[in-house]
């Protein structure tokens, strides 16, 4: 029996409804993930940027 089989077998048994339908677990840990991954990435942004703000060495930094 092939996983398409199986899956068909089982979708069959209980048919999809609102009421038993629900946010797993999975779900939410893969939002938060995305979160967390957000912060670092706009934490690494606003420190490249601050970095690309200063004058080089030897620059005047009143130009």
């Amino acid at each position: 029996m092939n996983s398409y089989v199986f899956a068909a077998l089982v979708a069959a048994e209980k048919p999809l409804t609102p009421e038993n339908v629900r946010p797993g677990w999975i779900a939410m840990v893969t939002v938060l993930a995305l979160v967390v991954a957000t912060y670092f990435l706009a934490r690494s942004f606003l420190k490249h940027s601050r970095k690309a703000q200063e004058p080089w060495e030897g620059e005047d930094p009143t130009d």
